[in-house]
Formats: structure tokens, sequence, C-alpha cells
């Protein structure tokens, strides 16, 4: 016995601080860091485990006593160390949160400092509550104590390697990249420990080695923070998930400082671990995945089990454990209720089947769990032959009996219930077998099938003489025929590790994995391949399951035969839903293709028919209703306009919340596993484009719903801050009320519009993976169709898209999408520019300004009303109507500049563009100033694909007529060596208010096309000698001379 004084007052302090830690970082650890998540992950698994060792204190006064000194001593080491460990997290808590916030989101902005030190980030405590969680757990399950002590030293060993590890990297920082590389270990992060157990810490490590979590789910609702969709996780874009402790106050009882544990220079007194040696057990298939991701390259050709990391010393805890539970299953009796003797194979049938049996025992070894899925697909088989003849409304129901019809589906159900009562009592509860029944999956499946069996023959009447002759008609094979193209079988076992076990099981709510829902299992038969090999089945050899599962709002539909062979699984679509209807006489009819089925999986072609059209019915009721309600999502016939899908992807999450705050509503809007979608709707007037975002709820859903919003083309904000595979989007509808107008009456005007600047629709969504939401993001902020031209300034791209209209007057124009940063908000902004425009461009800087551009302004349903709408109800979207705006668009050089006027033309390159101080359309004369009054102006050179180089020039003053176009022969252009002027002798030019930028000529919506037509010299003066010099290169299409030095004129010019 241990001579150390203490006592349950310790066990009840730890537990309370413990509980109190992991409640205050939880408050905090929205938008923390994800090495604070872990550790809050720990802390979790931690308090779940300490709440467990204190209810088994404070039930069993003894417990202590029944441990023996050498557990007693070893509890309190690990108490001691949770402790200390414990103390110093709360103080480093504590320190930050007297910073004075409560949302944590301030909080991590504010401590944002702390995690760049290191302070957090870093933190060893997290290894060492893996490690103190996980010694707890095997302690509190009382293995051996030669196990005890060799997991308790290969745990302190790996912490020690651990700091060692991390002073090693430490000291490397130091070195050159060289040295580094060849000194530094790689120590094992978070990272790590997540990849390799498939989830944070203990409970994904648990999960691997057990198949459960063995910490006390009803301890605590809030210890679980690692669904596949953590409620943390969730909690970034709603509001915090509320947490209460319901457990009365803890006893003061103190922890001595005697009994600290120290992981250091303690553990060398402990002795060597065992794990190097020859009686150690083989090790897991998932404990070698973990020694093959965290140890060096040369320990994993087998030179030794010796742990490298805190995470190989938990899975060697867990993987002791697992011995232990193993065990404890196998020393519990089986409860086994003893075969009914009125309903038995005769010794004939029984000598058959152990002959079926033998036979296909000489070809592959069969264990216990394979003859319970045999044993369990023959009882679902029953059960599914004397459905149709089973009245639910009848409370006391005949009893079944065998006829004289060989072809009757009664007759076949009680063959297969013998076949299932003789495999569960004859092979499955052999003395051989026993041993490898004691598992709880086989347990439970045991306990089912046994119920199930003596349940299904209560219903049937003994059996005479004749009836156990009739039954030597019946189908008394033990295992369904193969079809040619179905796949091999696995040479180890008949059921390898294939889809389809998940689907046998006796309950149809115990079907599926976990996440998974069955909504209706059935037994078709099926033509396999193609038409050469395909045979048409009988008696409905093969399963059709439709189910659901979480994060996946479409129905699965999955077919899978006995032998594990198939289990092909698709989703179930609404084009699935046609009326085919089978010709099959019931329940024995042999398959006609024609009237089949097809449900093509890919690489395998199916054709299925059902057993009757009643059976038929019942499969398809569940999706038949699900699509009916969920209608709206699909693309709409419409008149005037088409409609097409861009984005279909499921959410895991999806919630609508309050757009100025970002919150949660009351009460909260949240859904999980539903379907997203964006259709478009192009009208015959591109400008008119919109888009709508549907979303529905799972198959799985009781009472299927769908919503569909409103979806701007252009200034949609989103926020991808947080979760790779989150996003956050707000804009606006057409439901904000305008009523400061009146009609002259007194009476108020009603209106309804559009405001983008003020979002009122905002909705937060996690998707499955990243992937999907960026998908979604670029969705939303792109146009559907591909661009012309794109472009980015930093993170703002930018895109120049061909647009057109089919009606009215067929014509063609531009689309310009710009693309804004705003914070964590990226939002785009849609113009149209036309043909004939008018543009302000600079060269320096690099700039455009479009001051007459037109964007798309959605019209309400509920415009100009003396009343309001009716209650309940919001006004929608009507239609669109054209607005005018301005533009301005800067580029980061001057040849991006360029290509981006480029694209805005058909097959036009801009050569030249630079500022001119005046260009003259006047003969000069001696008696005026060679100076024109228009004031400066922008001369740019085109090259146009056929006609040759085409001049256009704009006056930034007030002139009416302010844009000037010419075409522009090579070897027409005078001018000096060094001057700054260039002149054109009497050219054909044009004159008006915009530009036709497909033809590159000034136009005049006054004049008719050739009106504006003029002739006359054209005189240019540039700013500088250089801009002259270039202008004649791209005009001549030479190369531009080298720079010199700058002429005198060129000198008085910058000085004036």
């Amino acid at each position: 016995m241990s001579g150390l004084n203490w006592g349950v007052g310790d066990v009840l302090t730890v537990t309370k601080l413990a509980w109190d830690l992991y409640h205050n970082c939880y408050l905090v650890a929205r938008e923390a860091p994800e090495d604070f998540r872990q550790l809050v992950n720990e802390l979790a698994s931690l308090q779940g485990v300490l709440r467990t060792l204190r209810d088994d204190v404070n039930s069993d006064t003894s417990f202590l006593d029944r441990l023996g000194g050498n557990r007693k001593e070893t509890l309190e080491r690990c108490l001691g160390s949770c402790f200390d460990t414990l103390n110093k997290l709360q103080k480093l808590v504590i320190k930050y949160r007297e910073l004075g916030v409560n949302d944590g989101i301030q909080f991590w902005r504010k401590i944002k400092w702390v995690t760049k030190q290191g302070e957090i980030a870093d933190l060893k405590e997290v290894s060492v509550l893996i490690s103190s969680s996980t010694y707890l757990v095997i302690l509190v399950h009382n293995p051996p104590s030669s196990s005890l002590a060799r997991i308790e030293n290969s745990m302190i060993k790996a912490l020690e390697r651990q700091e060692v590890s991390k002073e090693t990297v430490e000291i490397a920082d130091e070195l050159t990249p060289v040295t580094r590389s060849q000194t530094a270990p790689a120590a094992v992060t978070s990272e790590d420990l997540s990849e390799a157990s498939d989830g944070l810490g203990l409970r994904g490590i648990q999960r691997a080695f057990t198949g459960a979590t063995l910490i006390d789910p009803g301890a605590d609702p809030s210890a679980d923070l690692t669904p596949p969709v953590s409620d943390d996780e969730v909690s970034e874009y709603g509001s915090p998930k509320a947490t209460s402790s319901k457990s009365k106050p803890m006893s003061a009882g103190k922890m001595r400082k005697a009994s600290t544990f120290s992981v250091g220079r303690d553990a060398k007194a402990l002795p060597p671990s065992p794990l190097a040696s020859d009686e150690y057990c083989e090790e897991s298939p998932q404990k070698a995945r973990l020694r093959g991701k965290l140890s060096p390259a040369g320990d994993r050709k087998g030179k030794g089990l010796r742990p490298s990391s805190v995470v190989e010393a938990v899975a060697d805890a867990m993987q002791e454990l697992s011995k232990v539970r193993q065990k404890e299953q196998s020393a519990r009796p089986l409860r086994v209720v003893r075969e009914d003797p009125v309903h038995q194979a005769d010794k004939t049938l029984k000598e058959r089947f152990q002959q079926l049996a033998e036979d296909e025992l000489r070809i592959r070894s069969l264990n216990a769990k394979d003859w319970l899925r045999v044993a369990t697909w023959w009882l679902l088989k029953a059960r599914f032959n004397i459905s149709e003849l089973e009245d639910p409304a009848c409370t006391t129901p005949k009893p079944f009996c065998v006829s004289d019809n060989s072809k009757s589906s009664t007759n076949q159900a009680y063959a297969d219930l013998l076949k299932a009562s003789w495999i569960l009592h004859t092979i499955i509860l052999d003395e051989t077998s026993i041993s490898s029944l004691m598992t709880d999956g086989n347990r439970k499946l045991f306990y089912n099938l046994s119920d199930g069996i003596n349940e299904s023959l209560s219903k049937f009447q003994p059996l005479d003489d004749h009836g156990r002759h009739v039954l030597m008609d019946q189908n008394i094979n033990i295992w369904e025929l193969l079809q040619p193209e179905e796949e091999t079988f696995d040479e180890d076992s008949l059921l390898p590790d294939l889809d389809n076990q998940r689907w046998i099981t006796v309950e149809k709510d115990d079907a599926g994995d976990e996440g998974e829902t069955v909504l209706h299992r059935t037994f078709v038969n099926a033509a396999i391949g193609s038409k050469r090999y395909r045979i048409k089945s009988k008696g409905a050899p093969y399963m059709l399951i439709l189910s659901t599962k979480d994060g996946v709002s479409q129905p699965k539909v999955t077919i899978c035969n006995q032998s594990g062979t198939i289990s092909l699984t698709r989703d179930f679509i609404q084009t699935d839903l046609q009326d085919h209807v089978t010709t099959a006489s019931p329940r024995t009819g042999d398959l006609d293709t024609k009237d089949g089925i097809p449900l093509n999986f890919g690489r395998m072609n199916i054709t299925v028919a059902f057993v009757d059209q009643a059976e038929q019915q019942r499969f398809m009721d569940f999706p038949l209703k699900y699509f009916n309600a969920v209608q709206r999502r699909e693309p709409r016939e419409l008149e005037k306009a088409t409609e097409t899908l861009l984005f279909d992807r499921s959410v895991e999450v999806f919630e609508q919340l309050k757009p100025a705050t970002l919150k949660s509503m009351n009460p909260r809007q949240q859904f999980r596993s539903c379907d997203l979608r964006i259709l478009e709707t192009t009208c015959k007037e591109g400008w008119r484009t919109t888009r709508r975002l549907v979303v529905s709820s799972s198959a799985g859903e009781k009472r299927p719903w769908c919503i569909e919003l409103f979806l701007p083309l252009s200034n949609v904000r989103i926020s991808r801050e947080g979760m790779a595979r989150a996003a956050i989007v707000k804009w606006s509808d057409c439901s904000h009320e305008r009523s400061h107008q009146t009609d002259g009456n007194y009476n108020r005007i009603y209106t309804y519009l559009y405001d983008e600047t003020n979002p009122n629709v905002a909705l937060s969504l996690i998707f499955q993976n990243s992937v999907d939401a960026s998908d979604f993001e670029n969705t939303v902020l792109k146009l559907s169709i591909p661009p012309v031209f794109s472009w980015s300034t930093g993170p703002e791209p930018r895109h120049v898209y061909d647009i057109s209209d089919t009606e009215p007057k067929p014509k063609n124009y531009k689309g310009i999408l710009i693309t804004h940063t705003r914070f964590e908000w990226k939002y785009s902004e849609l113009f149209y520019m036309y043909r004939d425009t008018d543009y302000i461009y600079s060269c320096q800087p690099a700039s455009v300004r479009f001051p007459h551009v037109y964007y798309t302004d959605y019209i309400s349903s509920h415009v100009d009303k003396l009343y309001k709408p009716d209650p309940g109800t919001l006004p929608f979207f009507s239609h669109c109507e054209k607005r005018v705006g301005t533009v301005t668009i800067d580029f980061e050089s001057e040849r991006l500049g360029f290509d981006f006027m480029s694209s805005l033309t058909v097959g036009q390159e801009l050569l030249f563009s630079r500022r001119a101080q005046h260009v003259a359309t006047k003969a000069p004369s001696k008696w005026r100033s060679m100076k024109s009054s228009k004031g400066p102006a922008e001369v740019q050179l085109w090259r146009r694909a056929l006609t040759g180089i085409q001049l256009l020039a704009r006056w930034e003053g007030k002139v009416e007529d302010r844009w000037l176009s010419l075409l522009v022969e090579r070897g027409t252009l005078e001018h000096a060596r060094d001057g700054d002027r260039a002149s054109l002798p009497k050219v054909a030019y044009e004159r008006g208010r915009k530009i036709d930028m497909a033809a590159l000529m000034a136009r005049d919506s006054k004049d008719k096309a050739e009106g504006n037509k003029r002739i006359g010299p054209v005189t240019i003066c540039f700013e500088s000698v250089r801009d002259r010099e270039e202008f004649a290169a791209a005009l001549e299409g030479t190369e531009l001379p080298r720079e010199t030095k700058k002429s005198p004129l060129d000198q008085l010019m910058e000085f004036n």
C-alpha cells in the first residue's frame, strides 16, 4: 500500500478545475488559432474522463482501496501532472481574460500578438493532456499491472523526446539552412496529430482503435467537440453555444504538492518500457499507419517498435485498452435462445444445408461474422416475401401456413427462415466460432438475428409431413447465384470490407454507416452488364437501398448482392422517376429487361425490375415526395428567357443570419445537409440576366422544404474568413421600403426597391470541402460565360465579356466586371458598354474613365402603391431597368491598359496613347496662332486588322464634338527631328460626340453614318520630343530610337 496521504478530495478538485478551464476556453474559442482549438478538444476529453472517475469514486467508497498500492501511486502521479498543467493554463487564460472582452473574435484580435510570440501556439501542455487523458482511461479500465507500467513508461519517454525535439528545433533556427536541415529533427506538430489519428488528439485515436468514444457521453453534452461539423465550427458564424454545468459544487480538497508528477528526471526511476521485446503483441493496421507517418524514414523498415512521439504512445495505450475490452467481452456469457423445436428443418433438409455449406467451405474459409451476414440476408428476404400478405390494421392476424402452391411467396419465406435458423444454431453457435462472436458488433447482430428469426417463425403454423415435402420444391440454396459480369470474390473472405456489409442488418435503422439513414430497402431482380453476358435473374437476389447521408442532400440509390462482389451507389436523380411498368409475375416472376428500370452506375449497366408494381410504388414514393417538394430548384421553362443551372453543391450547414450584425436569428434558422443551387435566367436582352439561389432540405427530412431567394448579378458580398470551407454571403433583395412621398392628397405612397449598399439577406454556409466553397465564390463573383480578357490588380480580378441582345434590336456590346475587396469582403460590379461610347484615357498614370456606362437596376413588384403588401408577404423581384453610371479603372502598367482597351474592340489593337498640348484641324496661318483653342487632347494610334493605322483624339475641354478619328497612311506624316510637332496634310477625318468601338470612328447620334465626314490638315503638338518620336515610330512601324539628351526645347518646356 502506498504511504502517501491523499483522498477523494483530490479527484474532485482536479475535476472541477478541468471543467472550469474547459468552459472558459470554450467561450473564447471562436476564431482561435488551430493549436488553441486542439487544446480545447483535449480539455473536453480530459474533463470527461475525470468526471467519469469522479462518479466512480462517489458511487463506490471502496473504489480507491480496490485499486491497490501501485495503481494508487500511478493515479496520484497522473492527477498531479494534470493539476500542474491545468494550473498553468488557467493562469494564462485569466491573464488575457482581464482584457475585458466577452466576444471570441474581439478576444483573439486583441491577443493576436500573443500567438505570434508562441505563448499559446507552442503549448507543450497539449501533449501532457493527451497522455494524461489516455492514461486515466486505461487506469479506470483496470488493465494488468505489467501493461500499466509499460504504457506509463512509453508515454513518459515520448514526452521527453518531444521536449528534446522542440529544443533542437529552436537551436537549429539559429543555424544556417544547410546545417539546420542536417541537424534538426522534425517535431511532431498539431497537424501531424490530426492527420495521424484522423481527428484531434485522444478522441481520434480512440475511434481508430476501439471504434467508439470511451468517455461517458452523458457526462456533459458540450464535451464532444469533434462531430463531422463541430458546434465550435458552426458557432464561428452564429451565436456561441450556451454551456452550463449542473453538477454540484466540489469539495475544497487541495492537491498536495508532494505528489506532483513531473515529466522529466522522475521518468528515469521507472522500469524500462518492454515495447521492443518479443512478448509485445503484433501491431494493428491503424497503429502501423501511425508509425509510418510519424517515424523517421529509417525506422519504417521494422528496426524496432519503440515509439517516437506522443501519438504513438497514445496509440500503444489504445491498443492495450482494446485488448482489455475484448477480454471483458469474452468473459460475458452469450444469451442464446433455444431453437424452436416446432419450426426446425427435418433431417433431409439439414443434410442438404450441410452439403451446400461444405461445398462453399471448400472454396474459402468463413468466420462467424460472415455467417451472421448470410443468415441475416435470408431473414430479410423472408420478411420481404411475407410483408405483402400482412395487414397492419389487423390486431389478431392469422398465422401463415405452407400451401400446396409451390410458387407461393409464403412457402419461400418459410424456407428462407429455416436457412437462417439452421445457420444460426448449427454453424454460428459451433464451439469453434464462439470466441470470434464475442465482439460488440457481432453480439448485437446475433441478438437481433435470433430475435428476428423467432419472431418471424412465430407467424407460421407448424409444418406437417406434406408441408415438409412442399418445402423441398423451394429455393433452398444458401448462396445466391452470380451473373458472369459480377466482380470476382475476394480470396480471403466471402464478405470482404466492401460497402454491402453495412446494409445487411436486421433492423433498417441500423443499416448504413454513421451519418447514413436508410429510407427503404427491397429485393429486386436485375440484369447486370452488357446484353451479351447478362442473365435474367429469378427470386430477387439483389438488395436495392434508398438512403441519405449527413452533409449530402441528394438521395442515394445502392444495389448490392449477398456475396459482396457488387455494391454500387450513386445519386438518385429526378429523371429516374419515370413511369416504368414491369411485367414480372408477382414475387417470383422473371425479369423482362424491356420493361425494367435502367440504373446505370458509371462503369456498370444495370437494369432493375421490381417484383410487383406495388413494391415499385413504395420505393418510388420517397424520392417522389422529396422531388415534388423541392421542384423550385429545377430550371424553369420560360417563354421569353432561358434558365440554366450554374452551381449545385451540398452544404453541411446552412443558416440565415441578421444582415446588420451577422448574428444568428431568434429563433435560430440553421439547417444541416442541404442542397444549394444557383440558377441563371438569361433573357433576350443580355443586361436583363438575373439569378436565383435555391436551398432545399435533405431527402431524409420528414417534411422536405425549399427556399428560393433572388440573387443579383453584382454587388453580392462574400467573406471567406475563418474555415476554408465556410463562407458568409450577403446582398440586397427588392424589399427595402421607401414611403416618404405622397400623392398630393396626404396619402402616403409605398415603394419597395433594391438597394445594393444596404444588404438585407445574409447566409452562413459550410460546405463539404474548400473546393466547393471556392467554386461558390467564383460563381457569385463572375459571370457564367467565359471572359474575352481578364487581369488582376492585386487581389481584385477584372474581366471583359461579350454580351449580346437578340431582341428587339439585335446588338453586341461589352460587359465589364470589376471585383472589389473591402476588409474581409469581396464583391463585384457589372457595367455594360455599348458600341458608341465615350471614354477618357490617361497614360500617366494608366487609367480610363467611362462617364456614361450602364448598369442594371432591379425593380420590385410593389412600386408607387397606396398600400403596403399583405401581412406575411414581401415584395419580390419583378423586372430590370437600365441606369446610367460612371466608372474609373486603374491599371498597373501601360501595357495592361492597352490590352484592356483592345479587348473593347473587334480585332483592333491599341499601339500608342499620349497626351498632346493641342490638336488643330485648321491650316496654319500667319495671322493666327498655331495653338488650338480646344485645349489638351489624348492622342491614340490603333492598328486595324485590314485598313492600317487609325488615329483617335479626344479633347479634354468642353468641346461638343470632342472625338476626332482618321485613317493614317504610312509615309504621310510630316515632323521635324528635334521638334514636338507632327502634321498630317489634308486628310479625311470624322468628328463626333462618341467613338464607335467597332469601327474606331467618331460618331454623332444626330448625324447619319457619313454626315460627319470632313477634310483638312491635322496638326498635333506633343508635350515632349520623346512623345513625338514614339508617335512616329508607332505610326511607321519602326524601332524607337534610343533616348538621348533632352533638346533645348524640352528643357524650356519643363522649366515653364
